[in-house]
């Protein structure tokens, strides 16, 4: 197991992702392809612990409390920050509109944040910890392996 000198508590997220509306998916008849319209997404209000109000969440596919496939999106309202996190499984994120703010580490210098735009994609690994915010009304999409977690840092300043 891993362990990082500055975590005191960790708090899971066993997200309320299985309440949010998943969005509605058209199955092909010829071939079993699943199409989801940009149309039918439906973000919900997503409560963290540790984490500012602001952040939703849509599922898109896949039951991401689960073992398995997901893919869900995260919607940031502009200039909204998170704090030092980790996932237990490794994340596959892709910029979708507006900027991510982002950098690894347990603390929060924001002079370390870097700058991600609309198209760019990040491999996040698991148990790395990770801290940022948009710039600008912001849309990510993440997919990796269920379950979801978001285990908070806790450091000797956020005390």
């Amino acid at each position: 197991m891993l362990r990082y000198p500055s975590i005191l508590i960790a708090t899971v997220l066993t997200a309320t992702v299985a309440s949010v509306a998943v969005a509605q998916q058209k199955v092909d008849a010829m071939g079993g392809m699943a199409a989801v319209s940009a149309g039918s997404i439906q973000f919900a209000d997503i409560d963290v612990p540790g984490f500012d109000p602001g952040m939703k969440i849509a599922a898109i596919d896949g039951n991401p409390d689960e073992a398995g496939p997901y893919t869900l999106r995260l919607s940031f309202p502009a200039n909204y920050r998170f704090p030092a996190h980790f996932h237990p499984m490794a994340e596959n994120l892709t910029v979708l509109s507006g900027t991510l703010l982002l950098a690894m580490g347990d603390g929060a210098d924001e002079s370390k944040l870097q700058a991600y735009g609309a198209g760019d994609y990040l491999h996040l690994p698991a148990n790395k910890p990770h801290y940022g915010g948009a710039r600008g009304a912001t849309v990510i999409q993440l997919h990796g392996q269920g379950p979801f977690k978001i285990m908070l840092v806790q450091t000797a300043a956020s005390r």
